[in-house]
């Protein structure tokens, strides 16, 4: 497996006139999230190692920095440049994006939220899943890790590195990208299409039933062949038993998010934003 060089980062810091002041998260594997400043602006630089042994890569990570261009929206993580290729011949390509102070949706669930905390969270992620659906593209990988919440209380969706491109030829990558414990019914049927704007609604409702209960709908456990069997089922304990406390209209809208069947959830984020709103 690829894994990237220091040299790969200082040759993208340098090409993109930043300031590296360190790794954001894991250090090592193909790619590289680092914390960089230009001109007194903070910054993140993402950097990737590409191979030989997959031709695809440039073209996700072109695709994913121009899907983000296009996304203007406050509830998704913006751009600030374009995509460079490093090397010659090509050995990785790196670009910038804004960025985000605060944390992580998966840091923040334990303890089960208010109604209103988890609705605001749901909202704000749908506003941003909305902007994508809008433009033809579904996330298929929405999960806590690639939710966060800034320090002024603003959500941002992040990582639309694996999305899909409904409305146009784009690239799609084999198989179904997804994070145990928020992926879909549809993620075990690429042969059927696979993900769709309804995928991202069932994620959105994931989303919320942790905040809520403080566990994903359908957890995972580290037994892969066991997830899968429960995430084929949707084997959901019902969130009116978790919390009862919750008001009807209030359970209902997640029970609609988490159907079995997409064709019986919200038809996409802006149906699911607008179902929210009313409630609020």
């Amino acid at each position: 497996m690829i894994s990237i060089s220091p040299n790969l980062i200082i040759e993208a810091a340098s090409a993109l006139d930043v300031e590296d002041l360190g790794a954001i998260g894991a250090v090592g594997g193909q790619t590289a999230v680092r914390h960089v400043r230009r001109t007194g602006v903070d910054l993140v630089l993402k950097v990737i190692a590409l191979g030989a042994s997959d031709p695809t890569q440039l073209q996700r990570a072109t695709r994913e920095v121009e899907l983000l261009a296009d996304l203007d929206c406050e509830n998704v993580v913006s751009v600030a440049s374009t995509l460079i290729e490093l090397g010659e011949p090509i050995t990785g390509a790196a670009w910038l994006e804004e960025f985000l102070d605060g944390d992580d949706l998966s840091a923040l669930l334990g303890p089960a939220w208010s109604w209103n905390d988890a609705a605001e969270m749901a909202l704000q992620v749908s506003r941003g899943l909305a902007a994508g659906h809008a433009r033809g593209v579904v996330h298929r990988d929405l999960s806590a890790n690639n939710v966060r919440r800034t320090s002024c209380g603003v959500w941002k969706v992040l990582d639309f590195g694996f999305a899909r491109y409904t409305l146009r030829s784009g690239l799609t990558v084999a198989g179904q990208p997804g994070t145990p414990g928020f992926m879909t019914p549809e993620h075990l049927n690429s042969y059927s299409g696979g993900p769709m704007p309804a995928s991202d609604v069932f994620a959105a409702g994931a989303l919320m039933y942790a905040a809520l209960t403080g566990t994903p709908p359908i957890p995972f456990s580290g037994d892969e062949a066991d997830y899968v069997t429960r995430l084929r089922a949707v084997s959901i304990t019902d969130l009116g038993q978790c919390r009862p406390d919750l008001a009807a209209d209030h359970v209902a809208l997640v029970r609609r998010c988490l159907h079995p069947q997409p064709a019986r959830r919200f038809v996409n984020a802006t149906k699911l934003a607008e179902a929210l709103e009313k409630l609020q």
